[in-house]
């Protein structure tokens, strides 16, 4: 009897925990790939209004309740402009909120026309930051600083999945949406720092989005 009530009590204690602890994530990416409209499926599920305005600066973080296949998680992530004249303030969120897992978004303009480089200009950015071993203010990273996983999700896969299908017994982490990102993620590898490839419709498809999240947190 007392062994089964250790095991509620601490079942409830974990439960409590995870709804009151909320990890940081950090969501990044060029403009007008969907960082919003992701922002909006996490806080609420189901089919999300089209946006059409550029996300201007950093908003406030806020918490989200992540739920599938019976497991919770409560997370925080803020909203935060595309646009390089917005990519100091991806530094400040990350510096501020230690953020914990960094989702960096894409979808399929660099295969559309291949001059297109927003997401390879961005992703640079961001993995340099990533893997300085200062802040731009000159203070020195600590451990806890770095994150613990970089996912790259592939934004919009209701619109390019079919025009970019892929080949016979080709698996997703394959795909050639993620190839121009490649030494990046070998970058971020040598620091320690795994990377998950990703395919999602953040507008359509709420169980994809909570099963990314999920899966950052519980195989990283």
């Amino acid at each position: 009897m007392m062994t089964g009530f250790a095991i509620l009590v601490g079942e409830a204690f974990i439960s409590f925990y995870r709804k009151v602890h909320a990890i940081n994530f950090g969501v990044y990416g060029a403009t007008m790939v969907g960082k919003t409209t992701l922002s909006n499926q996490l806080r609420t599920r189901g089919e999300v209004p089209q946006i059409n305005e550029r996300t201007v600066g950093l908003h406030r973080a806020s918490r989200k309740t992540v739920k599938i296949d019976g497991d919770s998680h409560t997370v925080r992530s803020a909203d935060v402009g595309g646009e390089a004249i917005y990519w100091k303030e991806w530094v400040k969120d990350m510096q501020k909120r230690r953020v914990k897992y960094v989702i960096f978004m894409i979808d399929h303009r660099h295969l559309d026309n291949s001059s297109n480089l927003d997401h390879q200009v961005a992703w640079k950015f961001l993995v340099d930051t990533i893997c300085a071993n200062t802040w731009p203010t000159n203070r020195k990273k600590r451990d806890s600083d770095y994150p613990i996983a970089v996912g790259i999700w592939a934004n919009k896969y209701d619109i390019w999945g079919e025009k970019y299908p892929l080949k016979e017994g080709q698996t997703i982490d394959k795909h050639e949406i993620f190839e121009p990102f490649k030494y990046g993620m070998r970058q971020l590898n040598d620091k320690g720092i795994p990377c998950f490839k990703y395919i999602v419709s953040a507008k359509s498809e709420p169980e994809m989005v909570y099963r990314g999240v999920m899966t950052m947190i519980k195989d990283y």
